[in-house]
């Protein structure tokens, strides 16, 4: 990996060494949690929400639970946990909130978002409280015609919920609305939140609140700047840094299509996009969302990475003046599929019950270039810019030059792909050519540029396996095309 990539996955290493020595026989499913992970073992777990105040990180997610209408089934119910950073203390696992029976919320409640403040008497009760949690909830269990609603705490644990969606459903049909993100301007009741709605097609809404409760819609958030290969993103999370008037967010990559799995239709998305924009550009799409870094199969290893969420304060806010990074904690499939697994088995590893909550961080010194490297295990060869598994026994052979990790004017993307069980390839097909998609590897020319020493990058196959090379020849291979050109 390069500077850049170590910056950016220090933690996935770190965790993911680990979680190497801790992988279970052929169902799969990780028998542990890898080091700094949460989640209930065995369950699904995703869409968080984190707050770090005090020494203290407290995390509420989506997970599994028994529906109190129907003690047999199992639906979506809210999980909290607390970790002292400082010590090993934690207090386990909790459930916090789950579906009430009857009510517009009876069959699913997930996607929460915790928002602390002083909410004066928001239940009619004569009660202040400190804390309100946002979420997504239906009556339909078939899990369409979402809403957001919320519910109001002191502690965030015991929460009160207020009756009636605060954002009704747009579509009874569709999915409705869902994913909320919340800032409190003012540390007392004066919220912004932002939401997704899939009416008429997928976009993000801005809405204020003076009371936590009544939300009037101001606009819709810009997709300037947003990767033009993923037209309707959806998201995880938006957090405010107060200190430059800059809002970072993580969007979803695309699913894989089910023609690339083996069959099979794979849970969650294979990547996540880090992106920064201006406050004042954020409804007006000014200047654009401007990328920072990709989080997927290409970069962690693991099939489904998605829904991820930052580490902020109890107000919505970063901090990224201490360390000048930003941590984040990522819905990822836990244990990676093998790496000679068949296109089936790697999709079949991203079953909801190995969903966890992995952290992972992104570096504001991170550099923009990253080190495409190729590997050769006496068998075939995987040329990337990001992980290699373990278990496959692959050496450098070659350092090919640097891709930039982010979009640069003339530039195009290549994609890292795999065919069957064993063929890596890069392409120029965000599709992958019909193949599995692993991620994107990094942006490079399509031709030469004058004032820049480039070097040629061509794909070239054995018959076997695909490898990357300077060589129009391919080594006595043979070519199949020019890549781009690439920095030395």
């Amino acid at each position: 990996m390069t500077a850049t990539a170590n910056r950016l996955f220090a933690v996935v290493k770190c965790c993911l060494a680990l979680g190497a020595m801790l992988l279970s026989a052929a169902c799969g499913a990780p028998r542990h949690l890898p080091k700094g992970a949460v989640g209930n073992i065995g369950r699904y777990n995703y869409s968080p929400s984190i707050i770090e105040s005090e020494g203290t990180r407290r995390f509420w997610w989506c997970s599994e639970g028994n529906n109190p209408g129907d003690s047999s089934r199992q639906s979506d119910a809210i999980y909290y946990q607390s970790i002292h950073l400082n010590t090993p203390k934690n207090d386990g696992t909790r459930l916090v909130l789950e579906e009430t029976a009857g009510a517009w919320d009876s069959a699913f409640t997930c996607n929460p978002k915790v928002i602390a403040g002083k909410f004066r008497n928001p239940l009619g009760n004569g009660k202040t409280y400190t804390y309100a949690m946002y979420y997504v909830g239906t009556a339909s269990p078939d899990g369409l015609d979402n809403s957001i609603g919320v519910a109001f705490s002191n502690d965030g644990i015991s929460w009160t919920k207020f009756p009636h969606p605060v954002i009704p459903s747009t579509s009874r049909r569709g999915y409705g609305v869902g994913q909320p993100v919340l800032h409190n301007d003012d540390h007392k009741s004066a919220l912004w939140m932002y939401y997704e709605d899939t009416f008429p097609t997928a976009h993000h809404v801005a809405a204020v609140s003076s009371d936590g409760v009544h939300f009037k819609v101001q606009g819709t958030i810009t997709t300037n700047g947003l990767n033009p290969d993923n037209p309707e993103p959806g998201w995880g999370d938006m957090a405010y840094d107060p200190n430059k008037g800059e809002w970072y967010a993580v969007f979803n990559r695309p699913g894989r299509p089910i023609s690339s799995t083996g069959g099979v239709q794979e849970r969650g998305n294979y990547g996540v996009e880090l992106y920064k924009i201006s406050e004042h550009a954020l409804l007006s799409g000014g200047s654009g969302w401007q990328h920072l870094a990709t989080i997927d199969t290409n970069a962690t290893g693991f099939e489904a990475n998605f829904i991820a969420a930052f580490v902020r304060d109890p107000y919505g806010n970063l901090n990224l003046t201490p360390h000048n990074k930003i941590q984040m904690y990522v819905s990822i499939s836990y244990p990676a599929p093998k790496w000679e697994a068949t296109p089936k088995e790697a999709a079949e590893s991203a079953d909801t019950s190995n969903w966890i909550l992995f952290p992972t961080e992104w570096s504001t010194s991170s550099e923009a270039k990253l080190s495409l490297n190729r590997y050769f295990n006496g068998t075939v060869h995987e040329v990337t810019t990001g992980w290699v598994s373990p278990d496959s026994a692959f050496q450098l052979e070659r350092a090919l030059g640097h891709l930039y990790g982010n979009w640069v004017q003339g530039t195009v993307p290549l994609y890292s792909c795999k065919a069957e069980r064993t063929d890596y390839f890069v392409s120029l097909d965000s599709a992958c050519e019909g193949q599995r998609i692993l991620g994107t590897a990094g942006y490079a020319y399509p031709q030469p540029v004058f004032g820049l020493h480039l070097l040629p990058l061509y794909r070239c196959s054995t018959g076997r396996d695909k490898f990357a090379s300077h060589d129009p020849k391919c080594e006595g291979q043979e070519t199949d095309l020019l890549l781009g050109y690439i920095l030395p």
